[in-house]
């Protein structure tokens, strides 16, 4: 850099923006949850300092999977829990709800992940000091 160029300014985010792919209009002409989701859970984890710790990419899959966890359950909502099996005609479980039962395993792994990453990045208390503050000794 020479003498006269000025360094670039950093422009700072209190959250990363976010992606166009979790704000998309699904095909059924609704809009996910994702944006409020990823929005909630940067600010749980701003607020306890761990915005830095926890990638943005397991934050965004956080928001996609609750927002489409939200979307089957909307739908089961509208059309039942049971559909016509194509083929036979015969009465089966909508394919919303075994779909809705793997995003909630994937909302418990990833969620269970991001807690890991925030308990390990937290300073672990010496047991003699958590004494000395609670019971004064």
């Amino acid at each position: 850099m020479s003498k006269n160029q000025k360094p670039a300014e950093l422009q700072g985010y209190e959250m990363p923006p976010v992606r166009d792919f979790l704000t998309e209009t699904q095909r059924d002409g609704t809009t996910l949850c994702a944006t409020d989701v990823y929005s909630e859970t940067y600010s749980w984890l701003k607020a306890r300092g761990c915005e830095n710790t926890v990638s943005r990419q397991l934050i965004e899959q956080y928001a996609m999977s609750v927002s489409r966890w939200v979307h089957c359950e909307q739908i089961i909502s509208k059309y039942g829990y049971i559909a016509k099996h194509p083929t036979t005609g015969a009465a089966m479980t909508s394919p919303y709800v075994t779909m809705s039962q793997a995003y909630m395993k994937q909302i418990i792994s990833i969620r269970a992940e991001i807690n890991r990453i925030v308990e390990d990045s937290r300073p672990k208390l010496i047991e003699g000091v958590v004494r000395e503050v609670v019971y004064g000794e």
